[in-house]
């Protein structure tokens, strides 16, 4: 494909389908966004909102058609076998994160796909910190990077209030803090220092009513071959919606304060931080981009964001981090 995709099908009309239906249909010059759910009441609403021209109420009668793009925005623990069904109907794919629960089925998906565009939706790897990040890192003017920490967390009852009654509430369908929120870090640091090399999680329910997974991590690593060393600690009961990054580097120290979008340095011997300038992106905007992105390399234009491969090793972190957290602790007398 060169063009740009015209035939747009997004699975799954939850909270961020209906993101990715909005935001494509912004980015799309012409053509058609359609939405497979298997919700009669979620068809009805989001075509009434969106003046819908095609609904399915299931995946088989969304595959009869073609499509130049499919967006899987299901429950994790599907998008595997969404993904294997969509292989023959779809030019180009985009799976929502966490690429899934387990491993199980990754191959195939791999050969599925093979020499098409697949993308993992990482939004991240779209924000302009983080891309501003990698290009610092990457030039070397700050020396090695040494040491990571990440401060992150927000009050999801106020942010995200339906979350007892979707994905969220079991580990089975991709719930908990480490595979909705954490993992986003996991992705962010896996790009910025290096694939990690081991994980030590603490996680547990602190406070979040109406659930019992994990709404905590703690998490120390090593990426990079051992070379960096990570910290990150995540809650979302916290009543600030604040999210901090900072990279500690041998010849100075990066800070990413992603609430402030903005991002500052200071090398030795400075005495205050140099700041960019803040940002004004709404959150919408970096789906948009995310739309935008994938588009273009479904056209060819570009590559994709994130690949299966770096997806993969994104779940194994989560994997290990849910593995880390069920393990016996060894108390100090």
């Amino acid at each position: 494909m060169t063009e740009l995709p015209s035939r747009i099908l997004i699975v799954g009309g939850g909270s961020i389908g209906e993101r990715h239906l909005r935001c494509f249909r912004d980015v799309l010059d012409a053509g058609e966004v359609a939405l497979c759910d298997v919700s009669t009441e979620i068809r009805e609403q989001l075509t009434q909102r969106y003046q819908l021209q095609s609904v399915f109420a299931t995946l088989e009668d969304a595959l009869a058609e073609r499509w130049d793009a499919a967006v899987i925005c299901t429950p994790a623990h599907l998008h595997v076998p969404h993904a294997l069904a969509l292989a023959p109907a779809a030019d180009a794919l985009m799976i929502e994160k966490p690429l899934s629960t387990g491993l199980d089925g990754i191959p195939d998906v791999r050969n599925a796909w093979q020499g098409r565009v697949l993308n993992i939706a990482y939004v991240m790897r779209v924000n302009p910190l983080v891309i501003a990040a990698k290009e610092i890192l990457e030039s070397g003017e700050l020396g090695d990077l040494l040491q990571v920490t990440v401060t992150s967390g927000q009050h999801f009852p106020t942010f995200r209030p339906a979350y007892r009654e979707i994905y969220y509430t079991r580990h089975e369908t991709g719930g908990g803090a480490i595979q909705d929120a954490a993992t986003h870090h996991f992705n962010m640091l896996q790009f910025l220092a290096g694939e990690f090399d081991w994980v030590f999680c603490d996680a547990g329910h602190q406070a979040l009513e109406g659930v019992q997974v994990e709404d905590t991590v703690h998490v120390c690593g090593r990426t990079g071959g051992g070379k960096t060393m990570v910290s990150l600690t995540l809650n979302q009961f916290m009543a600030p919606n604040e999210s901090y990054a900072q990279f500690n580097c041998r010849g100075g120290s990066l800070r990413l304060n992603f609430h402030e979008q903005r991002y500052g340095t200071m090398r030795h011997g400075d005495d205050t931080w140099t700041w960019s300038n803040p940002g004004t992106l709404e959150r919408d905007d970096l789906f948009r981009e995310q739309a935008r992105s994938f588009l273009n390399a479904a056209a060819h234009r570009e590559p994709v964001r994130c690949t299966l491969d770096e997806a993969e090793h994104t779940l194994k972190i989560n994997l290990a981090a849910l593995h880390s957290a069920g393990r016996e602790r060894v108390a100090i007398e």
